[in-house]
């Protein structure tokens, strides 16, 4: 519920205080011009007037990208284990793995 073209505060958006940069955490409320947020990392629900607090910018990290196709293993046999194999060394049992 974040604005993407304007300052204002929603929730869910992760907000600082301007006075300490050591208070900060997550919108999780609105009580008229007072905004609730869960402080990081006590998770403690604080109240603030929207004056106070201000926005903070992503830090620029981009999301790694999704793999967009299989890799391919040279490795990898494909096994039929509904057909009977014969084993490679010579034991009593039969046919068994």
């Amino acid at each position: 519920m974040s604005c993407t073209d304007c300052d204002c505060i929603g929730i869910g958006d992760v907000v600082e205080h301007k006075m300490n940069a050591n208070v900060f955490g997550i919108v999780i409320g609105f009580m008229g011009s007072i905004i609730l947020i869960r402080v990081s990392p006590s998770l403690e629900v604080l109240q603030f007037h929207e004056w106070e607090l201000d926005l903070v910018d992503d830090d620029g990290v981009p999301t790694p990208p999704t793999a967009t196709k299989q890799a391919v293993d040279d490795n990898v046999i494909p096994v039929d284990f509904t057909k009977r194999r014969p084993l490679k060394r010579n034991t009593p049992t039969e046919g068994a793995a």
